[in-house]
């Protein structure tokens, strides 16, 4: 986030700093695919519910997403520093914006540049050494809702509907695509396990060698 702050403004990208911040935070936190993301406009976002609308994405079904309090900040950062700048605000603009050819949203190969470089500065790579893809974020949303609810000890199998429904997936099994099995995942459940049902795993009688 720091580095994203710090990026070098341009005659074509004049809010690139505050731009690259917010679709950062937004690809992170809600998880959104790429296009929606380029697709939103300003009207799309209620500052007074704290919402945003995703129109008509894939399977052609819309869907309204709650956010924090934290992201709506973010939002309402980078709505005053256009303001300051007297940069287009009108409801029909894009949300990820740039100056190029008078003004239009960012395309998806375009943000994709914009971020690896940020990505090789904070030494962000996959375990494969590669850089990660903007669709990775998705999978970590994903997974990091899984993780939040296991601390919580909320009961995940309720939850998951939720969290395809907020995804904008027709059913769970399109979600657990996205749940990578991770090692603090794995420790989680297990972690869980042991708490329900740990008592009733215990050593099978005349059984040598530590066999259960």
């Amino acid at each position: 986030m720091r580095a994203a702050s710090g990026l070098r403004r341009g005659p074509s990208s004049p809010l690139r700093p505050e731009v690259i911040r917010l679709a950062i935070v937004l690809l992170f936190t809600t998880g959104i695919r790429r296009g929606e993301l380029l697709r939103l406009t300003l009207g799309d976002y209620d500052s007074r519910d704290a919402t945003l609308l995703i129109r008509e994405s894939k399977f052609h079904k819309s869907r309204l997403l709650p956010l924090n309090s934290e992201i709506a900040a973010e939002i309402d950062r980078y709505l005053r520093a256009r303001a300051l700048r007297k940069l287009p605000l009108s409801a029909d603009t894009a949300l990820i914006w740039n100056a190029t050819k008078g003004g239009r949203g960012y395309s998806g190969p375009g943000l994709q540049l914009c971020l690896q470089p940020l990505l090789q500065k904070c030494s962000i790579f996959t375990p494969k050494g590669k850089l990660p893809r903007i669709h990775d974020a998705r999978h970590s949303f994903a997974v990091n809702a899984l993780m939040r609810w296991y601390r919580e000890g909320a009961d995940v199998g309720a939850k998951l509907p939720l969290l395809a429904t907020y995804m904008g997936h027709v059913s769970v099994v399109s979600t657990h695509y996205y749940l990578q099995w991770i090692e603090r995942l794995r420790t989680a459940a297990s972690k869980r396990f042991a708490s329900h049902y740990g008592e009733l795993v215990v050593p099978v009688p005349g059984r040598k060698g530590g066999q259960e």
